[in-house]
């Protein structure tokens, strides 16, 4: 009998991966200007916290030992006016942040997809005319 293949919190490589990719992840967000003004007037202090909550929500969905302290997306998400072009470039640096850590191809998609999943509770306004034009 086949035994299960371990949950996608190991195939990624732990927590400490996983927290590396959410680093890179946020590094992007906040360099590029067609989204990092989500983030503009923040301390670090607030900066640091929503890094651990997206550590926390990553791990705790990808099956590891961790409790998500956060508050539900649509919640967190609401009255921010995020557009399906700005998931979209999300979705993007969250591809990126994987490639360059050599996520192999199946846990990738697996997270990949566990992402795509939280786009309804995020996003508020359909994509934009023209990708990249500013809000």
């Amino acid at each position: 009998m086949l035994e299960p293949a371990p949950p996608l919190y190991h195939r990624l490589g732990g927590h400490d991966v996983i927290a590396a990719v959410v680093d890179d992840l946020l590094s992007r967000m906040l360099a590029d200007p067609r989204v990092n003004y989500y983030w503009r007037g923040k301390s670090r202090d607030t900066l640091r916290r929503e890094r651990q909550v997206m550590v926390e929500q990553v791990c705790a969905a990808t099956g590891g030992p961790t409790y998500y302290t956060g508050r539900e997306m649509k919640a967190a998400h609401a009255g921010l006016g995020i557009t399906g072009t700005e998931w979209d470039i999300f979705m993007a640096h969250v591809q990126a942040a994987l490639d360059n850590f050599s996520v192999p191809p199946h846990a990738r998609d697996e997270l990949l997809a566990i992402a795509q999943s939280l786009q309804g509770d995020i996003v508020e306004v359909p994509h934009q005319a023209a990708a990249g034009e500013p809000r």
